[in-house]
C-alpha cells in the first residue's frame, strides 16, 4: 500500500495544505512546531481513525475552527486506488471513495499503517495502561473478533462498576453483566496471548538484528494471572472477588488490568535497560507489528516516522533499513536534511513552514 496523496483542512495548526507523496521514500522536513507531525498525524488516521498523539479528537481541530478534515489518496494495488476522506468534530465520520462508512468495524484495518515515533519510548516506561492501549489497537487492526471482544467488554465493564460503586448485593443483578464480560474476557484473554506471542518472537528476531553488536536477545511477555481463563474461570473470578470490588467500588482483576512486559538478557528492560536499549526494543516491537500487519492485510504498509531516524546512529539506521522491506513506503520527519547514507538515498523532501508544505 502507498499514499500518494493528502490533503489536510483546518487540522492542528494546519488551515489548508497539500502534499504530493507518490514516492517510496518521503522525507518531511523543517523546524520544531511547523506541522511536521501534524502531517504524519493526519495519515495515522488511515488505520482506525485514532491519533497516535492524544485520544481526544476536538485536538486535532484547527483552534476556532467547528471541523477539520483529511483527504488522502491510497493506493491499495497496482491497478486499484482509493480516496478517504475523513472528519472530524465532535464524531468521526469517514467515506470511502464518496461512499460514507456505516459501522467503524467495518473499516478498521482496511487501510494498514504503521506510526513510529520518538514517543514509543513510553510503551515500554509508563503505566500499564500506555502499553494496553497500544496493544489493543495493532491486534483490533488486525483481528475484527478481537475489537469485537473488546468492545463489548468495555461495554459492559461499566455496568457492572456502578453497581459495586451502589454497593449493591443482589447476585441476580450482577450475574448478567458479569457473564457478558467473561465471555468477552476470554476471547481477549486467548487472542491476546497469541498475538503476543507471535509478536515476541517477531520483535525478538529484529532486535537481535538492531543490537547486534551487542549479542543480545529480547522477549516480550504477557503479564496476567487471567491469561489461561475460560469463560467459566472468569464468571467464578469476577463472583469470588465481588465483595473486594465493593471495597474498591470498582473492577480490580480482568484483561482491563494486564500488562506485558519486555526482557533483554533475560533482565526486564524497564528496570535495567540502557536507554539505547529500550529504544532498540520499542523500535523492534514496532517492526514485528510492521510485518504481521503485511502478512494479514496481504500488503506492505506504509511507515510513518516522526523523529525516529534521525535519532539513530549510522549503524542502527543500517540495521533498521535490514528489517524494511525496500519496496515499503516510508514517511519519515526530522529537523536536518535527508540522510544520504544507507539503502535509501532516493528521498522525496517536502519542507513544511508554518503549516504549509512544499
Amino acid at each position: 500500500m502507498k499514499i500518494n496523496f493528502v490533503r489536510l483542512q483546518n487540522f492542528r495548526n494546519v488551515e489548508f495544505a497539500e502534499a504530493d507523496l507518490n514516492s517510496r521514500s518521503v522525507w518531511i522536513c523543517g523546524q520544531n512546531a511547523q506541522g511536521k507531525t501534524n502531517l504524519l498525524e493526519a495519515l495515522g488516521l488511515l488505520p482506525a481513525l485514532r491519533s497516535f498523539r492524544t485520544q481526544n479528537l476536538k485536538a486535532l481541530v484547527r483552534q476556532s475552527c467547528k471541523e477539520a478534515a483529511v483527504l488522502a489518496c491510497v493506493e491499495t494495488s497496482e491497478s486499484e486506488c482509493s480516496e478517504i476522506e475523513i472528519r472530524i468534530s465532535d464524531r468521526r465520520r469517514v467515506c470511502i471513495d464518496n461512499s460514507e462508512v456505516e459501522k467503524f468495524a467495518d473499516y478498521i484495518g482496511k487501510f494498514p499503517a504503521l506510526a513510529m515515533t520518538s514517543e514509543d519510548i513510553r510503551i515500554l516506561r509508563d503505566s500499564p495502561d500506555v502499553r494496553r492501549k497500544d496493544i489493543d489497537m495493532f491486534i483490533s487492526s488486525v483481528d475484527p473478533q478481537y475489537f469485537a471482544a473488546l468492545k463489548k467488554y468495555y461495554a459492559t465493564l461499566p455496568h457492572r462498576n456502578a453497581l459495586l460503586k451502589d454497593g449493591e448485593q443482589s447476585q441476580s443483578l450482577y450475574a448478567p453483566f458479569e457473564l457478558q464480560m467473561a465471555e468477552a474476557a476470554a476471547e481477549i484473554s486467548k487472542k491476546r496471548g497469541e498475538w503476543l506471542e507471535e509478536l515476541g518472537q517477531i520483535s525478538g528476531s529484529r532486535y537481535a538484528i538492531l543490537a547486534r553488536e551487542n549479542g543480545e536477545d529480547a522477549k516480550i511477555r504477557l503479564k496476567s494471572p487471567c491469561a489461561e481463563y475460560s469463560v467459566e474461570d472468569f464468571v467464578n473470578l469476577f463472583e469470588k472477588e465481588r465483595s473486594s470490588d465493593m471495597e474498591a467500588r470498582v473492577t480490580r482483576k480482568g484483561p482491563h488490568r494486564d500488562d506485558m512486559a519486555f526482557y533483554i538478557a533475560g533482565r526486564d528492560a524497564k528496570l535495567y535497560a540502557s536507554e539505547g536499549q529500550q529504544r532498540s526494543a520499542v523500535i523492534a516491537l514496532k517492526l514485528a507489528q510492521f510485518e504481521i500487519q503485511k502478512r494479514v492485510a496481504q500488503t506492505e504498509p506504509p511507515i510513518l516516522c516522526d523523529d525516529i531516524l534521525g535519532e539513530l546512529d549510522a549503524y542502527r539506521r543500517a540495521a533498521f533499513w535490514e528489517c524494511v522491506s525496500p519496496s515499503a513506503q516510508v514517511i519519515a520527519t526530522s529537523t536536518t536534511p535527508a540522510p544520504s547514507d544507507g539503502i535509501r538515498s532516493d528521498w522525496k523532501t517536502i519542507t513544511v513552514f508554518n503549516g504549509s508544505f512544499q
